[in-house]
């Protein structure tokens, strides 16, 4: 038997092929498959291509668990997994917010507060049969925290510093230079592109950061402030112990893990998972197709953060 976990974020789409034991035969990435930014059919047609790429005509698929961003409300993983099982032609499929790959890519636990932070941001405090939301409400009305407020933050300084309404940094020089055009341009660009395209300007204020930039620095601070409160409030409201799993492109980057493991509570420890979300998924979808064992979640975390991509 062959199942295929799928971690679907804002920026990129990570999946790989498992047998009932753990070991995995194919990986795969392509971009992103959020459903509601890119309507439930497109999405289903990425996955499935990602499917079609992973099976390769030589394994038939058993199960498909895909934990994604832009799943919020209590029928969008349902939804997308009937949209998803219609276009594989796979019966057994589910579909749950990415921080549950987070949470099953780091521990066994039934207790903890966990959260991502790639472009979007979202949390959960898990208890045992139980998990509650907090925030994931989409870029427009994030607090903070994510790739895309970074990257957000990082164009205004830049934009700000170019105008002399704020204070001179770094990031005018580098933003202009990702950018590929005039500042006064790059507004017009913003408005047109996906928040994904914002979010990819956030490595810039870890870049002028490491240089010594201070505006970077309260960037990066500000929003793992952002980050934190949520988490400390998360866990204030439920029984969830006493540690935050963190996963995503942002949450994982080592200078801004510090910053928030500084923010956070003390009844609070950061843990962040060595393996990839993707494993989470495949440990999700072990359990929801019933293969699930202590042996096969240890092989399956075992997963290198890079594998043998086959799409």
């Amino acid at each position: 038997m062959n199942f295929i976990g799928i971690d679907g974020g804002g920026t990129k789409t990570a999946a790989a092929l498992f047998d009932e034991d753990g070991r995995v035969k194919a990986r795969c990435t392509l971009g992103p498959c959020n459903p509601n930014l890119l309507g439930f059919e497109e999405s289903a047609a990425l996955v499935k291509g990602c499917v079609d790429s992973l099976s390769a005509g030589r394994w038939a698929v058993d199960g498909i668990y895909i934990g994604t961003s832009g799943v919020f409300t209590a029928d969008d993983g349902p939804r997308f997994a009937s949209a998803v099982s219609r276009a594989c032609g796979v019966e057994r499929v589910k579909c749950e917010n990415d921080v549950m790959n987070v949470i099953a890519a780091a521990t066994d636990a039934e207790r903890c507060v966990a959260g991502v932070s790639g472009t979007g941001l979202i949390v959960y405090a898990k208890e045992p049969g139980k998990a509650t939301r907090f925030e994931g409400w989409g870029y427009l009305l994030g607090s903070g925290g994510s790739g895309y407020d970074i990257g957000r933050d990082a164009i205004r300084a830049a934009l700000g510093a170019s105008e002399r309404l704020f204070a001179p940094t770094a990031l005018a020089a580098l933003v202009e230079r990702k950018a590929g055009m005039p500042l006064e341009n790059l507004v017009l660009e913003v408005y047109r592109r996906k928040p994904a395209f914002v979010a990819s300007f956030a490595p810039l204020a870890f870049e002028a950061d490491a240089a010594g930039d201070a505006v970077a620095g309260e960037i990066l601070a500000s929003n793992a402030r952002a980050f934190a409160k949520i988490l400390n409030r998360a866990a204030a409201l439920h029984d969830c112990g006493g540690t935050a799993v963190v996963s995503g492109g942002i949450a994982t980057n080592p200078r801004f893990a510090g910053l928030l493991a500084k923010e956070l509570d003390g009844s609070l420890s950061l843990s962040v998972p060595s393996c990839p979300q993707v494993a989470g998924a495949c440990i999700n979808c072990a359990r929801f197709c019933g293969v699930d064992s202590p042996a096969l979640r240890e092989r399956l975390r075992a997963m290198e953060q890079e594998g043998n991509a086959v799409c």
